[in-house]
């Protein structure tokens, strides 16, 4: 889960980046430029909370999941083992007697 968390901040990183550069090397005002980057940032800031909220649904509906099956395990009797096999009884060879 946690790769998952570092992948998602990496994309919405990359995002955030690449849309910064196109918005620096755009013609604009420095007003112009300042309102492009506040939209940006509040897209990303929206993006982020909508992802970390579906994630945190999913997570939620594991844990469920989880909870479910413990239960349903720790209801149910254990297996009863097997009885153990008696081990079989080697008969070593006694030594001839000479008559």
């Amino acid at each position: 889960m946690n790769n998952l968390f570092k992948g998602a901040a990496l994309f919405v990183g990359g995002i955030l980046v690449g849309a910064a550069a196109a918005l620096l090397v755009a013609p604009k005002s420095g007003e112009e430029l300042r309102n492009d980057l506040a939209d940006l940032a509040a897209d990303a800031k929206k993006r982020t909370q909508e992802y970390c909220e579906q994630m945190e649904a999913k997570v939620k509906a594991e844990v469920e999941n989880l909870k479910a099956k413990v239960e349903q395990a720790t209801a149910q009797p254990a297996p009863a083992k097997p009885a153990a096999k008696p081990r079989p009884q080697h008969k070593h060879p006694q030594p001839k007697k000479e008559a």
